[in-house]
């Protein structure tokens, strides 16, 4: 294997297909970016709230891939989960759909309710309770138990 040029020597992939980066490689690339370097146009929401690549996955692109395998389809992308706010390193990585990335965000409310952890779409599912009514319970200052299961009137 040799190396693309796209990083230093010593980081030797044997990612490029025709030329190309794999989505593997692409997605460690765009992680490692936003993580440690402060130019990227994502740094702020990543290595600016202090976000970064374990050592073992910033140094060496094998052993990330070795841990997260290779993408399911073309709509799966890397996901800091179960942990949106962690780090990327081992368990705490997934691929991740659309649908999945869009319940994993900062601008979820996450509720925490006898030891279950789901943003408000997942609560809405569970209970039958419309989101905007759980949402409206939250601005009321109802304390989690009583925003869950307290029944909608009639």
């Amino acid at each position: 294997t040799t190396s693309c040029m796209c990083r230093p020597k010593h980081l030797i992939h044997g990612e490029a297909i025709s030329g190309k980066w794999t989505p593997e490689y692409r997605a460690w690339v765009n992680m490692t970016t936003r993580c440690h370097n402060p130019k990227a146009t994502y740094y702020e929401d990543y290595g600016g709230r202090g976000i970064v690549v374990c050592v073992e996955w910033r140094n060496d692109y094998r052993v990330f891939l070795a841990h997260v395998g290779r993408r399911p389809s073309p709509a799966h992308t890397l996901d800091r989960w179960p942990d949106n706010n962690g780090n990327y390193e081992p368990g705490n990585v997934r691929w991740a759909s659309r649908s999945e990335q869009a319940r994993n965000t900062r601008r979820n409310n996450i509720l925490t309710f006898n030891g279950q952890a789901h943003c408000l779409v997942e609560w809405s599912e569970i209970t039958g309770i419309k989101e905007s009514s759980l949402r409206s319970r939250i601005a009321y200052g109802w304390d989690v138990e009583r925003i869950l299961t307290t029944p909608i009137r009639s």
